[in-house]
């Protein structure tokens, strides 16, 4: 095994776990949602606050790493499309979601576990869960990017 063939296992298994996690997220977000028990939709939000930095930012960071690792030993410039909408993609979707979203899904499951739902705090979540698909589905845009390599 070379090690573009490492980086380059380590890259996708990085963005398998990311863009897997976030995909099984939103479908327990959902599912907290519909049911509109209070203590569901709040243990959502806590459990999204753990899984966020323990095991989506290892991830994102994995893939990160691994995806500059790949670039070098596969001899591919970063000057190319793929390459920088890639990086530019995968830093902005970390950076949303592990300073921003984590974070407020965290604070507005313990918020609705102490108060109970609201109809302002229900649309806050709905918010951020709607910033949520948003950043599952930049994540597969990246993908798509890394897969045709346009430009190349």
């Amino acid at each position: 095994m070379t090690s573009y063939e490492l980086w380059l296992f380590l890259h996708i298994a990085g963005a398998i776990v990311w863009i897997g996690g976030a995909v099984t997220a939103q479908v327990f977000g959902v599912l907290a949602q519909r049911s509109a028990d209070p203590q569901r939709a709040a243990a959502f939000g806590r459990d999204m606050a753990f899984v966020g930095p323990k095991i989506f930012m290892p991830a994102a960071i994995v893939v990160l790493v691994t995806g500059a690792l790949v670039t070098e030993d596969g001899n591919w410039d970063w000057s190319e499309p793929f390459v920088y909408l890639g990086l530019i993609g995968g830093v902005g979707v970390a950076l949303v979601a592990f300073l921003y979203l984590t974070r407020a899904m965290g604070a507005a499951g313990a918020q609705m576990a102490q108060e109970g739902p609201s109809p302002a705090l229900v649309a806050r979540v709905d918010r951020l869960v709607f910033i949520a698909r948003l950043l599952v589905l930049a994540l597969f845009v990246i993908v798509f990017l890394m897969v045709v390599k346009p430009g190349t």
